[in-house]
């Protein structure tokens, strides 16, 4: 076990303190000679690891609570888009989330619920995704000659898009959060499924022609799922 050796005026005794950030420090007394701390250390292991994975466990849980709180601030990628988010608490018990000028969304009602805050701004993306994805996608179908369905906007935590037989295109809400350039692909994909519902060599060879970097952009579109805000992710209930 890797430690930092201390010596301290006022310390009487040998002290082991051990923190989440800063590792083990052992303090030892003037007189006291480093050779002995070794065996110490190794005499107190079964402590020191019980108490290292304490402090981890604990350092774990406060991370994954902050990476799932409220947003001061929402950053939409794919359309260049950053929006400050404001919560302004009323005595409606139903949270709602308003646009307003110069990029900001303000959420009233019963900003201490957070589950309905989320469910607010996910409301809210979902309102920005119709007027942003629909508009971009029926763009790049008329320019490649595809014809589609109806469009609707989803949450979904595994699949960024999808075609039905019947040419209904379906886009995930999370799609904001990533390059307009990866956007562009998943619309692209899809769009060649309303001509071949298969990944066969036609449908890669189709995609191909009007997305030549696909098979980069694919590789990107797989790992963009870090790009998603972690506090989308907690259960959205609509």
């Amino acid at each position: 076990m890797d430690y930092t050796i201390r010596r301290s005026t006022r310390a009487r005794h040998v002290w082991l303190r051990l923190s989440a950030s800063g590792g083990l420090v052992v303090v030892l007394p003037q007189g006291y000679s480093e050779r002995h701390v070794p065996e110490l250390v190794e005499r107190h292991r079964a402590w020191l690891e019980r108490t290292a994975s304490r402090l981890a466990a604990s350092r774990t849980a406060r991370e994954s609570k902050s990476s799932t709180a409220l947003p001061g601030a929402v950053a939409l990628a794919a359309v260049g888009q950053s929006w400050s988010v404001e919560y302004r608490p009323t005595a409606s018990r139903r949270v709602t989330a308003t646009e307003y000028p110069e990029q900001r969304v303000i959420l009233s009602g019963n900003t201490c619920d957070c589950d309905a805050c989320r469910d607010a701004l996910l409301r809210w993306l979902r309102r920005k995704a119709k007027t942003v994805l629909e508009p971009w996608l029926r763009e790049l179908a008329l320019h490649a000659e595809f014809t589609f369905g109806r469009v609707v906007v989803r949450s979904q935590r595994t699949r960024w898009a999808s075609c039905s037989r019947q040419g209904a295109v379906s886009l995930n809400v999370r799609l904001l959060f990533i390059a307009p350039e990866l956007v562009r692909h998943v619309m692209l994909h899809e769009l060649c499924h309303t001509v071949r519902m298969d990944h066969s060599k036609r449908f890669w060879g189709l995609l191909e022609k009007h997305d030549p970097e696909w098979q980069s952009h694919r590789r990107q579109v797989r790992a963009a799922w870090h790009e998603v805000p972690s506090w989308l992710n907690v259960g959205p209930r609509v």
